[in-house]
């Protein structure tokens, strides 16, 4: 069975339901709940200052703090099963560069995330995932 399994979050209800497996598969693994950060979003919700400012970034780990809090709490995982990662840059990228350096045994990435058209712009992010990471990768609808 796998030691660290990194589970991807962004919000989405996909994202929790990946927790969700994660929390139920992988019962003796750490989970990595990592969320990227992307500057070049072009739609961040609740930014409230200019991207890649020293405020917008500051604001932007503050929300992906509540963005944890709300899907383990949702989830209902024992904190002591959990390490939180954030990085900044585009998604798939800082997942598969994450799996690359660190001790990361799988990833679980939901089906999609915060949009259709997001999709279809830039591809899935749980495509790319898969296509480029070192490691087993579960899709989580």
């Amino acid at each position: 069975m796998p030691d660290r399994v990194l589970v991807a979050l962004d919000g989405s209800k996909q994202s929790e339901n990946a927790l969700a497996y994660a929390v139920d598969t992988f019962p003796d693994a750490t989970l990595v709940c990592f969320h990227a950060i992307d500057p070049f979003d072009s739609d961040p919700e609740g930014a409230d200052a200019e991207p890649l400012t020293e405020s917008w970034l500051e604001g932007e780990h503050e929300r992906a703090d509540q963005l944890f809090d709300r899907a383990l709490e949702a989830v209902g995982v024992d904190a002591e099963r959990i390490e939180r990662e954030t990085s900044i840059g585009a998604p798939a990228e800082s997942i598969v560069a994450y799996a690359e350096q660190e001790a990361i045994d799988g990833i679980v990435v939901g089906s999609y995330g915060r949009g259709e058209a997001s999709h279809l712009k830039l591809g899935s992010v749980s495509e790319v995932v898969v296509r480029r990471a070192p490691v087993p990768v579960t899709v989580v609808r």
